[in-house]
C-alpha cells in the first residue's frame, strides 16, 4: 500500500475527510482496478493510513463519495463504515453545500452572479468530456459565485455548487469568458501561466449521517495556489 503522507481535515468512526493534494485522482474507474500498473489514487493512501492508525488491521474500509478532477485540490469525504454511506445519496440529491476558490481570467464585473448554462458528457475532443448542451429542454447546471478579489487581469471567486455535473465550474466559468487561469483543456490558450486549473475545494457543510449534527469543514488553500495570488497580488 502508499505510504504518502495523508492531510486529515476531519475523522471520526464513521467518516474521514482529507484535504486531496493535486497530482492524483481519488480513486480508479473499475475498468482501471486490474490494470497491471494502476495509477496512484487517493483511496490508496487512506485506506494505508487507516491500516497503520490501526495495529493488526489487514484490511480497510475506506469509500470515497465523491470526486475532484486530479489537479484540483481540497475537500474530499470518505465513508469508514456502512452507517456514512447515506452521505453519497445526500450529495447526489444536492443535500451536501460545497465552496470552491477559482482564480479566473479576466475581471469579472458583478459582484455576484449565478449561472445557469445546460450541459452535456461526451468526447468532444482535447480532453474536453464536457460542452454546452445543445439538446432542447436539458436541465441547466447551476453555479453561484461571489468576488473575492480582482487583480490587473484575473478575479478570485468563490464558486457554490447547487448542482454536481462534471467539470460544472471549469466549463461554466469558461462559456462566459472568464476561464479558469491554468486550465490545459478549458482554456488552453490562457495568458496567464500556472501548471494546473487553479481550483481548490475549499468548504464542505452536511448533516452528520450518524450524529444529525451539522458539520463545516475547510481545507487550507495550497501553497501554489497562495503563490499565484501573490504573483497577481504583484508581492
Amino acid at each position: 500500500m502508499s505510504r504518502r503522507y495523508i492531510d486529515v481535515i476531519y475523522e471520526d468512526h464513521d467518516l474521514l475527510v482529507v484535504n486531496k493534494p493535486r497530482g492524483i485522482i481519488v480513486a480508479r474507474d473499475k475498468d482501471e482496478k486490474h490494470d497491471a500498473k494502476p495509477k496512484p489514487a487517493l483511496v490508496d493512501d487512506v485506506q494505508a493510513y487507516i491500516v497503520r492508525k490501526f495495529s493488526g488491521a489487514k484490511a480497510s474500509f475506506a469509500r470515497p463519495m465523491h470526486r475532484l478532477d486530479k489537479e484540483t485540490t481540497g475537500v474530499v469525504l470518505f465513508a469508514k463504515s456502512n452507517a456514512a454511506l447515506p452521505l453519497v445519496d445526500a450529495i447526489k440529491r444536492h443535500l451536501v453545500k460545497r465552496k470552491y476558490i477559482a482564480i479566473v481570467e479576466g475581471q469579472v464585473p458583478d459582484s455576484d452572479g449565478t449561472i445557469k448554462l445546460a450541459l452535456e458528457k461526451g468526447d468532444f475532443g482535447h480532453g474536453k468530456k464536457v460542452a454546452l448542451a445543445t439538446k432542447e429542454g436539458s436541465k441547466p447546471a447551476i453555479t453561484h459565485y461571489h468576488v473575492i478579489e480582482r487583480y490587473e487581469n484575473a478575479t478570485m471567486v468563490e464558486a457554490r455548487l447547487e448542482t454536481g455535473f462534471t467539470h460544472q465550474i471549469r466549463v461554466h466559468f469558461a462559456a462566459i469568458g472568464f476561464p479558469l487561469v491554468g486550465d490545459k483543456i478549458y482554456n488552453p490558450h490562457g495568458k496567464i501561466r500556472f501548471h494546473r486549473q487553479a481550483l481548490h475545494a475549499r468548504e464542505v457543510e452536511f448533516k452528520h449521517p450518524v450524529t444529525g449534527k451539522k458539520t463545516v469543514l475547510n481545507a487550507a488553500l495550497p501553497k501554489d495556489m497562495e503563490g499565484l495570488i501573490d504573483t497577481l497580488r504583484g508581492c
